[in-house]
């Protein structure tokens, strides 16, 4: 059973400085009246907690703009400079990280293979190399940096430890802790996909939705889901595994070890293997291999994407249905051709649900996880600075 912390001023003043911080960082420039609104909070309380800001130098005047009464307000953001964080996108082949400011500006940003062929120490040691190498090369003072955020291609717990990533051999695996004998920085951990909804929800195509689902096809399928501006993690942190899901009764009773049914079908993998299978060759071809053929017109191709369209339809379908979302983004590598199979997939899906969503592809591409992982530093580190509402209500 969860536990509640009783409120008090100075927990009350923590999560008031933490609601100012979150407006300016996701609607600054924007004047005191605006956050009075958004926030509810008295003018008061946003004055002083504003002052306190400025004076932290986390604050700065951007503008005046004239008001209906034809006073001149001032437009207030957060100041980037102020300090710096690192996001990193863990893959199982490869890793993508980004060093920017508070604001999330790109200073510097780098990819790498990850190495996992050569067992999980040397992932470890890949990745601590490759953090050391985004501070280096970025050029910034380090002790400006606050942190840094990690997608993980697995299940996290407590934004601390790896239960289980397959593709990086980690189980159980405290790679927060390892890291933090090395860096000096706080480490945060999340799900990957989680991260490319947090993304998407920040400062991509999500920017001002309520309610997003970002639909990641990759090696594998998955959803992350965004709420009022919260991931959403369900009871055992599995909400957003669309892969699980089955396509009639047939299905049902069954295992399905390491992918889940639908995921054999709406995925890279599910992609390469289907050719294979249709085509009776004994060696699998990248699914963006296949996409090429289908644009070239090849018969069992064609017919793979259509495959593959109908069942990321099923999955499409029961996000729509089920969580109502305003907008439903896929990205991951197999969004790349979605030009392909988007106009198949909104023929399939649209006359079948109730509320149509928007249905677009990612435009942060390969970026989406690591600014997520931004995001999620950003709204971890620093209680003083960013104190995020998990911490203030625990």
């Amino acid at each position: 059973m969860a536990s509640y912390q009783v409120g008090n001023p100075q927990l009350m003043g923590k999560m008031n400085r933490a609601t100012v911080i979150h407006i300016l960082t996701k609607f600054g420039p924007i004047s005191q009246t605006q956050i009075c609104d958004l926030t509810g909070l008295s003018r008061a309380t946003v004055s002083t907690i504003i002052s306190d800001l400025r004076e932290e130098d986390l604050v700065v005047s951007v503008s005046r703009v004239a008001s209906k009464s034809g006073r001149r307000r001032v437009l207030l953001e957060l100041n980037g400079d102020a300090g710096y964080v690192i996001g990193v996108d863990l893959g199982g082949t490869n890793m993508a990280g980004a060093v920017t400011n508070l604001r999330g500006k790109v200073v510097c940003s780098l990819k790498q293979p990850t190495g996992s062929s050569a067992g999980p120490e040397a992932v470890f040691a890949n990745l601590l190399g490759f953090i050391r190498r985004l501070a280096d090369e970025s050029g910034i003072d380090q002790t400006r940096i606050r942190g840094v955020g990690i997608g993980i291609p697995g299940v996290v717990l407590q934004q601390q430890v790896v239960q289980w990533a397959p593709s990086l051999k980690w189980k159980d695996y405290p790679l927060a802790e390892r890291l933090s004998e090395h860096l000096d920085y706080p480490i945060f951990l999340e799900n990957d996909v989680n991260l490319q909804a947090l993304g998407e929800y920040w400062y991509g195509l999500g920017q001002g939705v309520d309610v997003l689902a970002c639909v990641s096809i990759g090696t594998g399928l998955g959803a992350g889901i965004v709420l009022n501006g919260q991931l959403f993690f369900g009871a055992h942190q599995a909400a957003g595994e669309v892969g699980n899901l089955v396509s009639d009764t047939s299905q049902l009773g069954q295992n399905y070890p390491g992918f889940g049914f639908l995921e054999r079908w709406a995925c890279g993998r599910g992609i390469s293997e289907r050719y294979a299978e249709l085509s009776s060759s004994s060696e699998l071809i990248p699914a963006e291999d296949v996409f090429r053929l289908a644009r070239q017109n090849d018969p069992t191709a064609l017919e793979v994407v259509k495959g593959f369209s109908e069942h990321l339809a099923l999955a499409v379908v029961s996000i729509a249905t089920v969580l109502d979302p305003e907008l439903i983004i896929l990205c991951g590598g197999v969004s790349r051709d979605a030009d392909l199979f988007l106009p198949q997939l909104e023929k399939l899906v649209f006359p079948v649900v109730q509320a149509r969503p928007r249905l677009l592809v990612s435009e942060l591409g390969d970026l989406a996880g690591v600014m997520g992982a931004v995001a999620l530093t950003l709204h971890n580190t620093n209680e003083e600075l960013f104190t995020s509402y998990k911490e203030a209500g625990e």
